[in-house]
């Protein structure tokens, strides 16, 4: 009696799932099938309005106020956001820019609608913000001041959405104070997702450059790592200030040690000393400092830059050895060179060298075949 109640019970949940499944479909074939109607509604009103411009240059105002009350539903929003999409897919890049660039007021609207709707509505909206509106339009002080409304919800999606509609704006003034808000600490964003977000500023990044390092104090350490790091990929006329962060022993490891990479991307003889500082350095504890010092020195040269990689590839570190492995392969030295390694009586050394070169020549092979 028992088994049979476990086989009916099992029986049971099996009927439900394939029920569940069955209604689901339905519901999703529903679904699909109303978007799709959205969709030619909508498309049918932009094509009218495509037309309107090529004729009379400028959007009916009648357009406007239909299209402010349509997508305040983030369902026709969606249907919208697919129509726009599929007409820059199919060559119609131009109208559409025309059509956005006169849509200054339903952007408007829409920001200060959708900011009081739920996380999930408003991450969506930011999301087509930065994608399909603001970046074709003249920036809008009162938007960016609703965007910064945005930035400030407790949702990552939002944040990083609000954040890259901004980038695309270009008021350095809105971006500096976006980034200061977004690092309260509520929602954490990887500095990775930070610099990247930067990287798509569209506006002058000297100026934004500027503007962050005069701000760069009031940072938290990880969006200072963002800062530094996209300095990095952008410029290479803060040597100076790079140092005193690399030789400054109060700032946080990761902070120090981007400083040390800017030196890897930009040739400065005065940190050279301290580079090698780092290499020669044998506190296991400095370990991470000494890898990224080695993998900075392939922009170095010199008797003394290949005296330190060559202690450095005999280091007990595999980190250290496989960077010191790395960085002698970039300077292109002979083999008689790298005799004393090859042939020497660290094995370690040795294996890490051999490797390398093993390696590199694979890759100038796989490169000439493509």
């Amino acid at each position: 009696m028992r088994v049979e109640s476990i086989i009916y019970i099992y029986g049971a949940v099996c009927v439900s799932m394939i029920v569940f499944n069955i209604v689901y479909n339905i519901i999703l074939k529903q679904s699909e099938s109303s978007l799709k109607k959205r969709c030619e509604r909508i498309k049918k009103q932009i094509e009218v309005q495509f037309d309107y411009i090529k004729t009379n240059g400028s959007i009916e105002q009648n357009h406007l106020h239909y299209m402010e009350h349509s997508l305040s539903r983030v369902s026709n929003l969606i249907a919208f956001e697919r129509v726009i999409k599929d007409a820059i897919n199919n060559g119609h890049e131009e109208e559409v820019n025309k059509y956005i660039g006169q849509m200054h007021s339903v952007s408007l609207y829409l920001a200060m609608v959708y900011s009081r709707r739920e996380n999930m509505q408003a991450g969506y909206f930011t999301y087509f913000l930065s994608n399909y509106a603001v970046k074709k339009q003249m920036p809008i002080d009162s938007l960016q001041d609703i965007l910064l409304s945005y930035v400030k919800k407790d949702n990552l999606y939002c944040r990083i959405n609000a954040l890259s509609a901004l980038y695309n704006i270009g008021n350095i003034e809105h971006i500096i104070s976006a980034l200061k808000i977004q690092d309260d600490g509520v929602i954490y964003l990887n500095q990775k997702i930070l610099t990247e977000g930067l990287l798509s500023y569209t506006g002058n990044y000297h100026k934004l450059i500027e503007s962050l390092w005069k701000n760069f104090d009031s940072f938290s350490e990880h969006t200072k790592l963002a800062v530094l790091n996209y300095i990095r990929f952008k410029t290479g006329d803060y040597k100076e200030k790079m140092l005193e962060i690399m030789l400054n022993k109060n700032a946080e490891k990761e902070i120090r040690l981007s400083a040390i990479r800017y030196f890897g991307k930009y040739y400065y003889e005065p940190s050279l000393k301290y580079i090698l500082d780092f290499v020669y350095n044998d506190d296991p504890s400095m370990w991470e400092y000494a890898t990224v010092a080695v993998s900075s020195l392939e922009k170095y040269s010199g008797d003394e830059v290949i005296k330190a990689l060559k202690k450095a590839i005999q280091s007990p570190n595999w980190y250290i050895r496989y960077q010191a492995a790395q960085s002698l392969d970039a300077h292109n030295l002979n083999y008689n060179a790298l005799f004393d390694i090859i042939n020497g009586s660290d094995r370690y050394a040795r294996e890490m060298m051999t490797y390398r070169l093993e390696s590199g020549k694979l890759q100038k092979v796989g490169s000439v075949k493509q």
